[in-house]
């Protein structure tokens, strides 16, 4: 991902500000269960408990804390080190100054977009997002996935083109 776009703190990309939330990688695409946070959102109510396609899941993290969750990804018996981690978001809406924010990991398969339930989603959420509709956005990150920013224990991606290599501890 360009630099511009990482989480430094205080020097935060405003994308990733008004996004609420960080990449970090993907894996192999695989079958995972997402877990529904919220039933009651615009277009939710189509989710199926046991939804669990096949699909390219992004690991995420820096969650803003005034996230209202949607969806939480499922990470029990994910393969990859990036999914080697507590229950993380991976849909979700907040407010950012005076707009809407909806974000999705989902969509990077043709049977994902035409899946009845997830049609429904964006159909709820672009209703939300273009003020047609309103909801309840009470931040539920906490309650929902109260260990989302405990990330992964992988070796991190090499340093960019150009950057010093990390030296390594001798004995």
């Amino acid at each position: 991902m360009p630099e511009r776009f990482l989480d430094d703190g205080d020097k935060a990309d405003d994308y990733v500000k008004m996004i609420g939330g960080e990449f970090i990688r993907h894996g192999a695409q695989q079958t995972s269960r997402l877990i529904t946070a919220d039933a009651k959102f615009p277009g939710m109510a189509a989710m199926p408990a046991d939804f669990a396609p096949i699909e390219e899941w992004y690991s995420l993290k820096n969650f803003a804390p005034d996230l209202h969750v949607l969806l939480v990804q499922d990470t029990a018996g994910m393969k990859g080190a990036e999914y080697q981690r507590p229950p993380y978001p991976s849909t979700w809406v907040r407010l950012h100054g005076k707009g809407r924010v909806f974000y999705t990991s989902l969509g990077h398969r043709d049977d994902i977009w035409n899946h009845p339930a997830v049609r429904s989603l964006l159909a709820g959420a672009l209703n939300w997002s273009l003020r047609r509709v309103d909801a309840d956005l009470t931040p539920n990150l906490a309650k929902v996935a109260p260990q989302a920013n405990v990330l992964p224990a992988y070796e991190a991606p090499p340093p960019p083109k150009g950057a010093p290599a990390a030296k390594s501890a001798q004995k």
